[in-house]
């Protein structure tokens, strides 16, 4: 553990004593963690040493951030629409960028048959370059995720109404392609890089006068979609399944203004305080009775 303190995180750390512990044990010897206090006071240690370490804050890209940015696109040239479709997807996907956009080499891409548009029947509207009736929605198909572990696949539905158009607008600009074509492709014509994306999304954030650019990262899609669902309103529950979370760590991705906090102490000292209604789920699991 001592000779690992620059190499690995306290968190990793753990992952491996407990491996260790499951090893032994599966091998008929006891667990090598109970009851040994000099184990547990040096990943204290360790954890209080690696502790101050900062995690990079990172803004949220919610959809009010793509509204005063998209009179910046430039709709003449289509791999900025290629760029702006990718951002609307995003956010309103609640995708983490390496679901969209490549990461590496190694990571198998998005394909164009991975995304389909469908009508208010659920049918599958195809060809959708062809087809006159808008679509209700959207699905992209993921064939592997952070919370796929057995790579089963996931749907992920897109119901924004810009977020489909702006996508239309991209493949009727770029006109017909392989279904194993990469969909999002970047300048240099392969798959889109998260690194294009980040660094276009940055540009466009900074000449629309919006504060510390540089914290706008290819995870801030995500976590304005989550960030822009609790905005308008809607249950933790939702949020929850929409972003395809097992636990309400989401949470942690919602940024809240500073107003709502003020807001929300201001209340506390007001008689019809216990009359508020929240939205969060919280509250239905845990009442005031």
């Amino acid at each position: 553990m001592a000779h690992s303190i620059d190499s690995l995180k306290y968190s990793s750390m753990r992952h491996y004593l407990h491996g260790i512990a499951t090893t032994q044990q599966e091998l008929g010897h006891p667990n090598p963690l109970i009851q040994n206090p000099l184990i547990w006071r040096m990943f204290k240690a360790i954890k209080r040493l690696q502790g101050h370490h900062a995690v990079r804050k990172r803004l949220p890209i919610t959809v009010s951030v793509l509204q005063k940015i998209d009179p910046l696109v430039d709709t003449k040239v289509t791999q900025q629409l290629c760029l702006r479709a990718a951002m609307w997807l995003g956010t309103c996907g609640l995708l983490r960028s390496g679901e969209f956009a490549a990461k590496n080499s190694s990571v198998p891409t998005l394909k164009r048959s991975q995304l389909t548009f469908h009508d208010s029947k659920r049918n599958v509207l195809v060809p959708i370059l062809q087809c006159k009736e808008f679509p209700t929605y959207m699905v992209l198909r993921l064939e592997q995720s952070k919370t796929d572990p057995f790579r089963q696949g996931t749907d992920v539905v897109v119901s924004n109404p810009t977020a489909i158009r702006y996508m239309l607008d991209y493949l009727h600009a770029r006109g017909p392609c392989l279904p194993r074509q990469a969909l999002l492709v970047g300048s240099d014509g392969n798959a889109l890089s998260v690194g294009e994306l980040v660094k276009f999304t940055q540009s466009l954030i900074t000449k629309a006068n919006i504060p510390n650019s540089h914290l706008f990262l290819g995870h801030s899609f995500r976590k304005g979609g989550a960030t822009t669902l609790h905005e308008i309103g809607y249950p933790d529950s939702l949020i929850k399944q929409m972003g395809r979370w097992s636990s309400f760590a989401f949470a942690t991705y919602i940024d809240t203004p500073l107003a709502k906090l003020v807001e929300a102490g201001r209340a506390m000292g007001t008689t019809d305080t216990l009359s508020i209604q929240p939205n969060s789920s919280f509250w239905d699991v845990y009442s005031l009775q």
